[in-house]
């Protein structure tokens, strides 16, 4: 793809999320695109008729676009559907994540009205993969370790949390073989944004990943750790087997 092209879908991605609209400046921050980039990208969609202005100046999308991760066998709706029945029964934000390069990419995020905190993450948001919170152990699980080894920059792993701090290989490694990919995993004590996330692997009948399925809170206290875990886990794996039970079979 072009670099015109995807700095076209980043604003797209951007302006599709909320329903309230956003601020130009919000958009192309959300995009990740230089300002004078972003502002000449907006301009052009507005003379299109693509995009126009609200109350209080907030730019409106009048168009449909949906990111949609494509599985053979797998119906889109069914993990969307997936995402806002644990957002409704956790009172939590549920995401969609992909591996993709050496990036996580966000699919679907469903956030719940009255979650405790609102997430920076949004359907098109990508990150690096080299920070070993829970959804990237548990993507890089289902990877050889010799695919990481040589298309991977193996000195550029880092812990999660706000006190981050660089691993050498070997501590990564031991971090990522440690995981069971059939399992969920989580960190209790959340990222630098003050984000918990759970996350649970989404296979093919053949046993490939297709994609994660995160319940994502804030990283507060809870007054029963075991119990609250627990109880995330149960909703998680009642969704991941609805899921994967979901795949029809090649024609």
């Amino acid at each position: 793809m072009s670099g015109a092209s995807s700095r076209v879908i980043a604003i797209l991605d951007a302006l599709s999320t909320p329903d309230g609209g956003l601020t130009a400046q919000e958009v192309v921050e959300r995009a990740g695109l230089p300002a004078s980039t972003g502002y000449r990208i907006l301009t052009e969609l507005q003379e299109l008729g693509l995009v126009h202005r609200g109350a209080e100046r907030r730019l409106i999308a009048n168009f449909s676009f949906q990111r949609r991760l494509h599985c053979p066998g797998l119906e889109p709706e069914v993990l969307a559907q997936a995402c806002a029945k644990l957002s409704a029964d956790l009172t939590a934000a549920a995401e969609v994540v992909v591996l993709s390069g050496h990036n996580m990419l966000w699919h679907i995020v469903e956030q719940h009205p009255e979650q405790a905190i609102r997430l920076r993450a949004f359907p098109g948001f990508m990150r690096g993969a080299y920070e070993l919170d829970s959804i990237s152990r548990l993507a890089l699980a289902h990877r050889p370790v010799e695919t990481l080894e040589k298309s991977w920059d193996t000195g550029a792993f880092y812990t999660a949390g706000v006190d981050r701090q660089s691993l050498d290989w070997a501590e990564a490694r031991a971090m990522i073989a440690a995981v069971d990919p059939a399992d969920m995993q989580y960190d209790m004590m959340g990222n630098a944004k003050g984000i918990r996330r759970y996350c649970v692997a989404i296979h093919a009948p053949g046993g490939d990943m297709v994609c994660l399925l995160t319940v994502a809170e804030a990283a507060t206290p809870v007054r029963d750790e075991a119990q609250h875990v627990a109880n995330v886990r149960a909703h998680l794996m009642a969704r991941k087997t609805t899921i994967e039970s979901a795949f029809t079979k090649p024609a």
